[in-house]
């Protein structure tokens, strides 16, 4: 089974991933940012307590925050000899601070244990001091402190951070989910659309169009598609039932024509009139029948695909070929055709789709002309594409709609729909075989009626 994805709830989770993204980014470096400051002022703290309790001790003056209730611990050492504790490391008397020898007029901050098992921290210096006398000596410090209030303050700050990221998440995920809704909001109409015109009945879907309340670009793209297909599903349907009618009119023509013969044959067989043609005219109504639909499965197969085969074409040849071909039903073709050839190089192109397109376009010239007038056959080149013109004068001025009907299969013009020889599928099947060979078609007609199509192949 597969699975259905959502854009909606693609947008929203991208969306609110970035975004979270950049708000951890942001909430990382404040976190961090607060607690190295913390820890800066943690440090710069002990630090004053350190150089008070210096200035202090050394003045013989009892620091004053030399209490059994102090939260501070200090040591001071003079030659490896401790000369001063504080009072609150009276219940200790067997535990030193850390004593680390280190630069002197230097600091060091560490990590420690405090005498009652809680973590601190402790500041280590080492300096100079100058006695009365004049005299100097080495001591070494240590003050220590419990975290504990400092590890209170930061769990505080990363809770409020915690929670604020979660708060921010959850307005994020609901501004996004509402923002997104609200610019999906097109598609879902459209939707809406599709889905009311899915339910209309045929009448109803006639004339309805696609329409959106508000213009977007991106949804008019799709809502013009959309209605671009209706006209030219609307167009086929039309043109289907037009040929559906006119196939059923080509054809029921001649069997009815061949019942009435058969009929009248059999209530009258000794009727030596009737039996002398009967042959004939059945052969003749069969070979026309054969015509239509062997012209009908031609324009079917041109209308979906055919197995190309280009190869260099000597053009010259395949025109009298055509001209042969033709010849049973024009015996003046010779006279009739002028043919002018102005080629660089070979046509490359499938045999069977030229073929069929300058047999059609050649019959057609030649029908629709006075038997009087010529044929124009011109095969010339340009730099991009091979160009071949069949022009002659038509008997008929066409409209420009007319023009545009006549490559619609079975269309005839009113006044050669008495013909038996011609069923308006020639233009179709040349139009259908342009197609095919991405060729491009062209019929125009003069105010002077010079009727002239043209097929321009690429090379």
């Amino acid at each position: 089974m597969i699975k259905t994805r959502s854009i909606k709830r693609n947008l929203i989770n991208s969306i609110s991933a970035i975004f979270g993204l950049f708000i951890i980014i942001v909430y990382t470096f404040i976190d961090t940012s607060i607690d190295d400051w913390a820890q800066q002022q943690f440090k710069t703290g002990l630090k004053e307590k350190m150089d008070q309790i210096k200035v202090l001790v050394h003045d013989d003056v009892p620091p004053i925050i030399d209490s059994t209730s102090s939260h501070y611990f200090y040591q001071i050492w003079k030659n490896n000899q401790t000369i001063k504790r504080s009072v609150n490391l009276r219940p200790y008397p067997e535990l030193d601070l850390r004593h680390t020898k280190i630069a002197t007029n230097s600091h060091q901050l560490v990590q420690v244990t405090m005498p009652n098992n809680t973590p601190g921290q402790a500041l280590l210096s080492s300096y100079v001091h100058r006695n009365k006398d004049g005299s100097s000596d080495y001591m070494y410090i240590t003050v220590a402190t419990s975290t504990k209030s400092l590890d209170r303050i930061t769990g505080i700050l990363d809770i409020l951070l915690i929670g604020s990221f979660l708060l921010s998440m959850i307005i994020i995920r609901i501004v996004t989910k509402k923002i997104v809704s609200q610019g999906l909001q097109p598609l879902e109409s459209l939707n809406q659309q599709i889905k009311t015109f899915n339910n209309n009945n045929d009448d109803s879907n006639k004339h309805f169009i696609f329409d959106g309340a508000k213009h977007y670009s991106e949804i008019n793209l799709i809502i013009n598609e959309l209605n671009n297909f209706l006209v030219i599903n609307r167009n086929s349907i039309e043109n289907e039932k037009r040929i559906t009618s006119d196939i059923a009119h080509e054809i029921k023509t001649p069997i009815a024509e061949l019942i009435t013969l058969t009929e009248v044959h059999q209530r009258f067989p000794d009727d030596e009139r009737l039996a002398k043609t009967f042959t004939n005219d059945i052969l003749q109504i069969s070979n026309r029948m054969r015509v239509i639909v062997e012209n009908l499965l031609l324009l079917q197969r041109t209308s979906s695909t055919i197995d190309l085969y280009k190869k260099p074409l000597d053009i010259v040849m395949l025109l009298d070929n055509i001209q042969q071909a033709l010849t049973f039903k024009y015996p003046d073709i010779t006279n009739r055709i002028t043919i002018n050839i102005q080629l660089e190089s070979a046509i490359i192109a499938d045999e069977f789709s030229i073929k069929t397109i300058l047999t059609n376009l050649i019959d057609n010239a030649l029908f629709y002309s006075l038997p009087t007038e010529h044929i124009k056959i011109n095969v010339l080149s340009s730099q991009e594409n091979t160009i071949i013109e069949v022009i002659n004068m038509a008997t008929v001025i066409y409209s420009a709609i007319e023009i545009e009907k006549l490559i619609q299969p079975l269309y005839q013009y009113d006044n050669s729909r008495s013909s038996d020889s011609r069923y308006g599928l020639g233009l179709s099947i040349v139009n259908n075989i342009c197609k095919i060979n991405q060729y491009s078609l062209s019929i125009t007609q003069a105010t002077t009626g010079i009727f002239t199509v043209t097929v321009s192949i690429s090379k």
